[in-house]
This record gives C-alpha cells, sequence and structure tokens, in this order.
C-alpha cells in the first residue's frame, strides 16, 4: 500500500470514527438527527464502531510506514478526523451524515483499489 492510499484510508476512517463517536452522544445526536434519544444499544453499537474505526486508522498508518513513524502519523489523522467533524457540525450538521456515508463509499473504493493496484 503506497502512503497516499493509506493517508486516504486513514482520513476516511478518521471521519467515519468520530461521525460515529459523535453520534452516540446526546448533545450532538440532537444536532445531527430529528431524534431526541437513542437506545442504549445503538449508543454502545456507535461507539465500538467509532473506537475501530480510530483504532483502524492507527493500524492503517503503521502498515504504511514504521510504527514509530506510523502511530505519529495516525495520530495526526485522528486529530484532522476530529477537526472535520467539529467544522461539519458547525457549518452544516444535518449534511453530516450523509457526508459520512458518501466517505464509507470512498473508503470502499480506496481498499478495493489499492488491493488491486
Amino acid at each position: 500500500m503506497s502512503p497516499l492510499q493509506a493517508s486516504l484510508i486513514a482520513v476516511v476512517l478518521s471521519f467515519i470514527g468520530m461521525t460515529a463517536l459523535a453520534m452516540a452522544m446526546d448533545r450532538h445526536l440532537v444536532q445531527l438527527t430529528p431524534k431526541r434519544e437513542i437506545t442504549d444499544a445503538a449508543r454502545h453499537g456507535l461507539r465500538g464502531l467509532g473506537t475501530l474505526c480510530l483504532l483502524g486508522t492507527l493500524f492503517v498508518c503503521v502498515q504504511a510506514w514504521s510504527a514509530t513513524v506510523g502511530v505519529v502519523a495516525g495520530l495526526g489523522f485522528v486529530s484532522l478526523g476530529a477537526l472535520l467533524i467539529s467544522v461539519s457540525m458547525a457549518v452544516l450538521p444535518r449534511a453530516l451524515i450523509w457526508v459520512a456515508i458518501a466517505a464509507s463509499a470512498v473508503l470502499g473504493a480506496a481498499v478495493l483499489i489499492s488491493a488491486v493496484w
């Protein structure tokens, strides 16, 4: 996997992970959807998904670069994901879910391209 592909996958994974973690919080759920409450099972599922995506970001970075550079790059991509989410929630909070779905499609295409290439 090239560093460019790893960077794209890491950014999308961190964005999806931070979106899932934001949706697991009551305060941000009200901003993102018209729902006022979320079930405990859905909350735990979103937290698990967010955690797995953020760990996947670190894993992809460590695979693309060495362990020392990969961890630093992974933490940078997680910070970038948090910045993207905070700006997206301030500008267009209702569109954030659709952007996350589109990011999932980009992630699938990037993984497919990296597997074929």
